[in-house]
């Protein structure tokens, strides 16, 4: 039986690939922090083991020495400039520590969770060739995700076998936070207008796959892009108000609006410490179209999407079943 550590356990992507790797048989340890809720994470069998990603001396701990797979999904996804001293812990100091602990525990393979934003400001498709970007990003999550990448670089060149994944986009089931406030929005039909941006989407379920063929075939030092559908923003906000049997809105925001309304509510948040439902960062990011090319992953890892009508639809059905959202009018 293959054995795997995972870090980010209790989160979305990660709660999603321990699901995974129990129903394919292997015998998962989670990595958590002290006073976090473990409910699911026993639900789903993995054994709990207490510890922090920027407390190194715990992960020497909790690592099971020649574990087969360490999935390092933790990190800070923060786009409010006033964390970024705690986000560049957490993503750069962090890896450093999960990528020297498993050297020292003997890892057989170890895949880092990354993402298509450490490939930066791009005018066309991204691929695993093009040239990434986010080092000079003014956007912090970007450039230390792109920092982190470098630390497992550099553990691949004293002998780890790191995989470097770089998912679009993720919708799906277990996600509480990132995409749950819009659908309650759009629920209740509170959403005056459409965000202007796009780009590719993926089932975290397609996601949790991936990153178990990037541990089980992925080669060492390479970097994988798992992407989905092309879509819009506007495509979005339609199929979740066709599950709420709501009419979607119908205009699309201005794009100087929403900086405008990013660096306000900076400046407020910054007066109030208070962090603001809208950053110059955010703002960005949902401008931007970021579109990408999943074939390496498809050929070399046999990763296959999944259809996002779907995991939209399991993404709301789960909120809903735990009291997490509004029924709607369908």
């Amino acid at each position: 039986m293959k054995t795997a550590f995972v870090t980010g356990g209790t989160g979305f992507v990660g709660l999603n690939l321990i699901e995974a790797l129990h129903n394919a048989g292997w015998t998962v340890t989670a990595l958590h922090r002290p006073g976090a809720d473990t409910a699911e994470l026993t639900a789903l069998g993995a054994k709990l083991a207490p510890g922090d990603i920027v407390d190194a001396a715990s992960l020497r701990r909790a690592i099971p020495d020649g574990v087969d797979a360490v999935f390092h999904v933790a990190g800070s996804i923060n786009v409010w400039r006033v964390k970024n001293d705690e986000q560049t812990r957490i993503n750069v100091d962090g890896t450093r520590n999960m990528v020297e602990a498993a050297l020292a525990a003997n890892a057989k393979r170890f895949v880092h969770v990354s993402t298509l934003s450490t490939f930066g400001d791009q005018d066309g498709p991204i691929s695993e060739e093009t040239p990434q970007h986010a080092a000079s990003s003014w956007i912090n999550y970007e450039r230390t995700k792109w920092l982190a990448e470098q630390e497992v670089k550099k553990g691949v060149a004293k002998g780890l076998h790191g995989v470097i994944v770089c998912p679009c986009a993720i919708i799906g089931p277990r996600d509480r936070h990132g995409w749950a406030r819009l659908y309650r929005d759009i629920a209740l039909e509170k959403v005056p207008a459409i965000l202007p941006g796009g780009g590719t989407f993926n089932d975290v379920r397609a996601v949790a796959e991936g990153l178990i063929a990037a541990a089980e075939k992925g080669r060492a030092g390479e970097i994988y892009i798992l992407t989905g559908e092309r879509l819009s923003f506007q495509d979005i906000f339609n199929m979740a108000a066709a599950e709420f049997g709501v009419a979607p809105p119908k205009k699309i925001a201005p794009k100087a609006l929403l900086y405008a309304m990013g660096w306000i509510s900076d400046r407020i948040g910054r007066l109030t410490s208070k962090e603001p439902d809208m950053t110059p960062e955010m703002a960005t990011i949902m401008c931007d179209w970021k579109i990408a090319d999943t074939t390496k992953a498809e050929r070399e890892l046999g990763y296959r999407p999944r259809p996002i009508k779907q995991a939209l639809h399991d993404s709301i059905v789960w909120l809903q079943e735990r009291n997490l959202l509004p029924k709607g009018k369908k």
